[in-house]
């Protein structure tokens, strides 16, 4: 046992928050597995026959016949309408609780109610048409006179009178695709005929939640809880059919509810679900904003204003980045730091596990460790490094520190001086002037790291890693700040760049008070107005952790880019952060679940996502059992536990084009998994694609652009691009988009052979041409045409196939071994043959705040236009308040002949004739490079428009 600090003696004023509701039984809050989840049976009451109803503006309500109950629907935007539901007769819907939810007014509403009687009311918005049937309650959606949506008819809002579960029911139309639902496994991006609960979990290697006891858990089933929950469904249907038929449409649902909620898409794992679906939660309202588009893009532009949009986060997130838990100490990290300076494989990112802090105390650093942390990260600095640690929202009541002695842990007292930590009080007990407190596991230390953790004691059995302590109660915006603060150590003296979120549904480990591996649903929380029970909040304890983190990093760093990248999250987390998607395993399977997780995240309005490359786990594709070799805590290391060096390669190629990328394992079970560690080919394979990841990183950025003005994801699923195809469904789950134009088709299966060699097919949305990438290393073979099947496209192991849209515009830098290693690096605007396009560069410093806080950067909008025997090129500045460091520029014309004049406005450029004159040449010029079948032209970007003619004969 650990002695415990100072308590408080009294209870947080809670006389500020409204008085608290009355709630059910403490031991009645759990919970409740997919198919236990039940409206679909009988004992569910319908909202049935209204018999009054009121408007207020843009606010329908609606009262029902039974119980006295009823309900609301208001329109925000001519696309977008909300629905409130709660089964309490009399529920006030003046007040407002969502976390999610940042911005309601999405556009102006001008509405046409066209009919308003007994039977039913019908308002046209002008881009919509809704009618909200009253006998009995039913909604229905139109786009003109197409049907878009509609719910079930009789039985679609139910609830159980007495009880708090809510869910709504609508039609599954014949063709329909859905899609988005946030963090889910599975290896389909479309989840249609799966159903799923979104429940904070802490959920090791996937297989730790619980499940039906007809199911299995594993990176396969997307029917279990993860860490992240956004309760979001995108329905895309290209071809609808009888009551739909009609052009292609798409809408999405967002179910603003925190508590454990549930979607099901047709899946009858309990009842017959065919031709219907259904979204409800255990706890709370039922109130979710309908928004329809014409498309996904659409849609996912409504989700993004309603819950907001990420800020342009530092340039060197999208470059690669390994993490371990075992880089324990100084020596180890600055090891791993000059072996992948040494092994010329770029890289940005080193993540150091709680192994950083002094005895889980989370904000500090070890000075046994890692001492004189400053010095080590100033060092770490200079060779172009930039780190993360990580921090948990426990703060232990352990007085003792690493060396044994009882000394002060001023971040703790900070929050306990000012009551800011969350009370043992359970639903309709009464006050409980006790903390709670929750232990953290960190695992088994089997002897391979010898520092102390006091007083846990060292045994040739191994030592179980963790800690017991308290939570912060972050729905209260005073503990966010005090929160926040904390973070002076590591942000004003370390000087940590970024922050690695863990733990935070929070974990905790399994006992009989948290049987769900977290907080007790029944224990007492704030919600930013009153205190409820845990269930009904659950999920948005981690948005406002990450809050709270992000408003106080950006307080003591106001001046550079803060990132914080996350494990967990809830509707809205772009706002303040990127998400990895927890504890993987080393299995095939979980790469082949990689793409399409990331892809609906993406569609969930996360762009900033990815997994542990590699797995942080042993898994089914770790190579040897784990041994610990040498004397427990006196020199052992662990031996074995490697991950398969064809899994290493592929997911290291396939994570190179994913917007998180970041290589992390379990060190005290794995002997290795960097890449240079591997015998060849592994290191030279691993390091092409990490290459090309930098050479690329423009395209990354521009794409993250765009996610903060449209919230269109980086990493986009194939109908996000080419929704005009129908067959672009049939080849989600392995293929996407990097912006608009470059798809990649990662291989996600194991090889055959010595050495392995992998086969898959690689489809070409129809409407364009596509050329095989080349990477200017060799001329353009012909173009294919969409809606080509390219069967038994054969890999080996240093292979990826990649495709390029015709008439793609693609911007490429030259290669660093990180973000900022160059003090100039001139782009090249690589223009493929094809029809015109446009395409928008963006520019800032990558480092500062400026671009955000003072408009600091340029927007180029890059151009090509074919002409009669040549081609066009503008490059024109449409936003111009940043000037890069690069004097010059180059445009390289791929798969050309050799041009017989290249003008710049009506003044002839010289041909150089060769590389090294063009790259030396003090004007503008050109040349041809006749054995890759490539003009490149060199421009000083002197002029903000300019406009250059390439002339073939």
């Amino acid at each position: 046992m650990t002695k415990a600090l100072s308590k408080p003696t009294a209870l947080p004023q809670k006389s500020a928050a409204p008085a608290a509701r009355s709630y059910a039984p403490a031991d009645s809050y759990q919970f409740v597995n997919v198919n236990a989840f039940t409206p679909n049976n009988d004992g569910w009451t319908s909202f049935g026959n209204v018999i009054t109803h009121s408007r207020s503006g843009n606010v329908f309500t609606l009262t029902a016949a039974e119980n006295a109950v009823s309900c609301q629907l208001s329109f925000l935007s001519p696309t977008c309408f909300r629905v409130r539901f709660n089964p309490a007769p009399g529920f006030d819907y003046s007040v407002e609780t969502s976390v999610a939810v940042v911005n309601r007014a999405l556009g102006p509403v001008n509405l046409n109610v066209v009919r308003d009687d007994d039977q039913a009311i019908v308002v046209d918005t002008g881009k919509m048409r809704v009618e909200i049937q009253l006998q009995p309650y039913r909604v229905l959606v139109y786009r003109g006179n197409q049907l878009i949506n509609a719910d079930q008819p009789g039985k679609n809002l139910v609830y159980i009178p007495g009880q708090q579960v809510v869910a709504n029911f609508k039609v599954y139309p014949n063709g329909a695709r859905y899609c988005g639902f946030g963090e889910k496994a599975g290896a389909q991006v479309l989840k249609n005929e799966f159903t799923m609960t979104f429940f904070n979990y802490d959920n090791f290697i996937y297989s730790s939640g619980p499940v039906p006891s007809n199911n299995e858990g594993g990176p396969l089933n997307p029917s279990e809880a993860l860490y992240c929950s956004v309760p979001l469904v995108l329905e895309n249907n290209p071809s609808p059919q009888g009551d739909y038929a009609g052009q292609a449409y798409s809408y999405g649902i967002f179910f603003d509810n925190p508590a454990q909620s549930y979607f099901n898409i047709g899946a009858s794992d309990y009842s017959d679900m065919r031709g219907k679906y259904y979204f409800g939660a255990l706890y709370g309202d039922m109130d979710y904003y309908f928004m329809a588009g014409d498309d996904t893009a659409a849609v996912i532009q409504q989700y993004t204003a309603l819950t907001g949009r990420p800020t342009m986060p530092p340039k060197y997130v999208f470059g690669y980045h390994q993490g371990c838990y075992g880089y324990y100490d100084r020596p180890t990290l600055e090891g791993v730091a000059r072996a992948y300076r040494d092994a010329r494989i770029p890289i940005d990112g080193l993540h150091i596990d709680v192994d950083f802090q002094n005895n889980y105390r989370t904000f500090t650093s070890s000075e046994v460790k890692f001492p004189n942390a400053p010095q080590m990260m100033a060092g770490l600095h200079q060779l172009g490094f930039k780190c993360s640690t990580n921090i948990t929202p426990l703060l232990t009541d352990n007085t003792l520190d690493e060396n044994g002695k009882e000394t002060p842990y001023t971040q703790r007292e900070a929050l306990l001086s000012m009551n800011g930590l969350i009370y043992n009080t359970r639903a309709n007990e009464g006050p409980n002037p006790n903390l709670y407190e929750g232990q953290v596991s960190y695992g088994t230390n089997a002897g391979t790291n010898p520092y102390p953790y006091p007083p846990l004691l060292q045994d040739s059995g191994g030592m179980p890693l963790g800690a017991p302590g308290n939570y912060p109660d972050f729905g209260r915006a005073e503990v966010r700040k005090v929160w926040g603060e904390q973070y002076s150590h590591l942000i004003q003296t370390v000087d940590m760049d970024m922050i690695w979120q863990d733990m935070t549904c929070p974990a905790i480990a399994k006992s009989g008070d948290s049987p769900y591996q977290t907080f007790p649903l029944s224990m007492e929380t704030n919600n930013g107005t009153t205190y409820v029970p845990n269930a009904m909040m659950h999920n948005a304890y981690v948005l406002l952790l990450l809050q709270a983190t992000w408003e106080g990093i950006n307080v003591l760093r106001p001046d550079r880019r803060n990132f914080i990248i996350a494990r967990g999250g809830y509707a809205g987390m772009q706002r303040y952060a990127g998400l990895w998607t927890g504890d993987s395993a080393s299995s095939w399977d979980f790469l082949r679940i990689n793409i399409p997780e990331v892809l609906n995240l993406g569609l969930s309005g996360i762009p900033i996502s990815g997994c542990d490359i590699g797995g942080f786990a042993n898994g089914s594709g770790s190579t040897t059992p784990t041994e610990i070799v040498g004397t427990p805590f006196h020199g052992a290391r662990v031996q074995g536990g490697v991950t398969d060096y064809e899994l290493l390669t592929r997911w290291m190629q396939a994570g190179s084009f994913l917007p998180w990328y970041r290589n992390h394992y379990d060190g005290y079970t794995k002997q290795f998994q960097e890449p240079y560690a591997y015998g060849e080919p592994v290191p030279t394979h691993c390091r092409t694609y990490v290459e090309l990841r930098y050479r690329m990183l423009q395209l990354y950025y521009d794409a993250m652009y765009q996610a903060t003005q449209t919230g269109l994801p980086i990493a986009r699923a194939l109908f996000l691009n080419d929704a005009q195809d129908p067959r672009v469904y049939d080849y989600l789950n392995d293929q996407f988009f990097i912006g608009r134009d470059f798809l990649v088709a990662p291989v996600i299966q194991p090889g055959t052979g010595n050495p392995p060699v992998a086969t898959r097919s690689v489809y070409l949305p129809a409407g364009s041409q596509w050329y095989a990438f080349k990477d200017n290393k060799a001329p353009l073979d012909a173009p294919v045409d969409g809606g080509t099947l390219i069967q038994n496209w054969v890999a080996d192991l240093g292979e990826v196939p990649i495709y390029v849209r015709a008439g793609a515009i693609l911007p490429f830098r030259e290669l660093e071994q990180y973000v900022g290693e160059l003090d100039t690096n001139p782009l090249t605007l690589n223009i493929y043959p094809g029809p015109d396009s446009t395409y928008t560069l963006y520019q800032d410093d990558g480092v500062t705040t400026e671009a955000e806080l003072e408009k600091a950067y340029r927007c180029t909008e890059v151009s090509h236009q074919g002409i009669p025997g040549g081609q066009k090129i503008r490059v024109k500045r449409v936003y111009d308040r940043y000037t890069p460091n690069e004097r010059f520029y180059y445009i390289a014309l791929v798969g050309t002949r050799a041009p017989s004049s290249v003008t710049l406005g009506n003044a002839n450029l010289p041909n150089v004739g060769d590389p090294n004159s063009l790259s030396g040449s003090q004007q503008n010029a050109y040349y041809w490079n006749e054995s890759i079948q490539v003009t490149f032209i060199k421009l000083f970007d002197t002029q903000p428009d300019v406009t250059v003619t390439a002339m073939y004969q």
